[in-house]
């Protein structure tokens, strides 16, 4: 089952998705859960961490395997360090698809009684489609961080697909004034737009927005939402995104308008 960076010797990224911090902002608990048996990247857990700290706060960080197994001898080195928590097959082998039963078990529990919405699962093989399409159908937003050779399925089934190679450090950065303010990452992005989706809607998830609603809550939590994004159309971001959001022309006045929707599903 196989398939953006300070680091510190306890690594706890910023809690804060990309709203400011003048009004109030629905702060998502995320879960983060992590197949060990095909992620075998415990070197990129600091990246992870910070790049799942950007969805919200992190709850909980669960790691799945056979613990007994030579490929989960990596993670065991690092979870106290990280916090995190072995779940999974302790001592015995497992039996087939253990590990990603139990995990997809894990995480609908977390929805349905913590009600946690917004997920973060590191795999790669489409054993997991079926777990991030019923998430994705419940409302949930789902970030999967896979290897580039990810199951095609599961990079079109999540919300936001994240390859893990980007998580490297870069050889040779290009040098950034310090006055430009760097737009956000793909994932920042899709974050922002539904946070402030869920603000202007006040969460119901079903509810058509007027985009220029939505715009203007934009720019009231994001103080550099503007400067970023102000000569592109709202309408040109939210079709970047064609799993999460969905647009519609309505008539308005004496005139059309467009509307935005989040998507319960892909």
């Amino acid at each position: 089952m196989a398939s953006k960076r300070n680091n510190a010797k306890q690594a706890t990224p910023n809690p804060n998705p990309p709203l400011s911090a003048g009004a109030p902002t629905f702060v998502p608990s995320v879960a983060l859960l992590i197949d060990g048996e095909n992620a075998l990247i415990p070197n990129l857990i600091d990246p992870i961490l910070k790049e799942v700290g950007k969805m919200g706060v992190i709850i909980s960080r669960q790691v799945y395997g056979n613990w007994a197994a030579s490929c989960m001898q990596g993670w065991k080195k690092i979870m106290v360090r990280y916090a995190l928590e072995p779940k999974g097959h302790l001592v015995s082998k497992p039996g087939h698809n253990g590990t990603d039963i139990a995990l997809a078990i894990d995480a609908m529990e977390m929805f349905h009684q913590e009600g946690i919405k917004y997920f973060c699962i590191v795999a790669g093989d489409s054993d997991y489609v079926s777990l991030v399409l019923r998430l994705r159908q419940r409302g949930c937003t789902v970030l999967v961080i896979g290897p580039p050779a990810c199951s095609s399925a599961l990079k079109e089934a999540s919300s936001v697909f994240l390859p893990s190679d980007q998580l490297l450090p870069q050889a040779s950065p290009q040098p950034v004034s310090s006055q430009a303010i760097p737009p956000l990452s793909a994932l920042e992005l899709s974050v922002l737009l539904t946070n402030a989706y869920h603000v202007a809607t006040k969460k119901d998830e079903t509810e058509w927005v007027l985009l220029s609603a939505l715009g203007s809550t934009l720019r009231q939590h994001h103080p550099h939402f503007q400067a970023i994004y102000g000569k592109q159309k709202l309408s040109t971001l939210i079709k970047q995104y064609p799993t999460l959001f969905e647009i519609q022309h309505c008539i308005r006045g004496n005139g059309q308008a467009q509307e935005v929707r989040l998507l319960s599903s892909t």
